[in-house]
């Protein structure tokens, strides 16, 4: 296999795990964020205030760090971990802030109900 085949294969294989649904592992066309709401979706005033603390730890981003609050609303604990691990791991999220930082921001908005020891053992 020649450098250039392996560079197809590779991004074609990263375009395809691009539409794996991250909670269910259904194929999707649709990013992570888009399954539940509209990324544009308007905000409340304390939806818009975690949304710029969050704003740091997706690197500056306001556009992911809204999605990704929409997103996690619904959430079960192990599923926001998980996605926040796949978000890491994306370099969508910084590795520094995804533990205590990102902790804090989801626990004092009552998204993440768990202990932060649980949510230390699960984000990695």
């Amino acid at each position: 296999m020649t450098s250039e085949e392996l560079n197809e294969l590779i991004a074609r294989t990263i375009a395809s795990a691009k539409q794996v649904n991250l909670l269910t592992g259904d194929h999707a066309s649709a990013p992570y964020y888009e399954a539940g709401s509209s990324p544009k979706a308007e905000l409340s005033q304390e939806q818009s205030q975690t949304v710029s603390r969050l704003k740091p730890i997706f690197y500056g981003n306001e556009d992911e760090a809204r999605n990704f609050l929409l997103r996690v609303q619904d959430m079960k604990a192990m599923q926001i971990t998980t996605l926040v691990n796949t978000l890491v791991a994306e370099r969508k999220i910084s590795d520094v802030s995804c533990h205590r930082e990102l902790f804090t921001v989801l626990s004092e908005s009552g998204i993440y109900d768990r202990s932060e020891s649980n949510w230390n053992q699960q984000v990695k």
